[in-house]
């Protein structure tokens, strides 16, 4: 196969290319190597983990409703729905008002 030689000749004259597979071989040696080793966890590992799941879990439930009970979300939230009402209300005057102004078809 032409591409295959093409390749073989790159790499014997490319020094950059001919690192990089080295260092990707080397890499895949290396993975092969490696052995699969269970590490036992420290006592109470798994408990601490469920609490800190848990504590952030809590934190999040705490602050949805303060923020649900703050006035000046309240606030917010309905300077927003009067700034979407207002621009739905030009918009529809707007479309209308183009609807008027076109010329009936014959």
């Amino acid at each position: 196969m032409p591409e295959t030689e093409d390749l073989e000749v790159h790499l014997a004259t490319c020094l950059d290319c001919a690192g990089e597979l080295a260092r990707y071989r080397g890499l895949l040696h290396t993975m092969g190597s490696l052995r699969y080793h269970l590490e036992e966890t420290p006592p109470g590992f798994t408990a601490g983990v469920l609490a800190l799941v848990a504590a952030a879990e809590q934190g999040w439930g705490e602050r949805i409703v303060r923020v649900a009970n703050d006035p000046k979300i309240h606030v917010a939230a309905a300077s927003f729905g009067g700034l979407v009402l207002g621009a739905a209300a030009i918009g529809l005057i707007w479309w209308r008002t183009a609807r008027r102004r076109e010329p009936f078809a014959a």
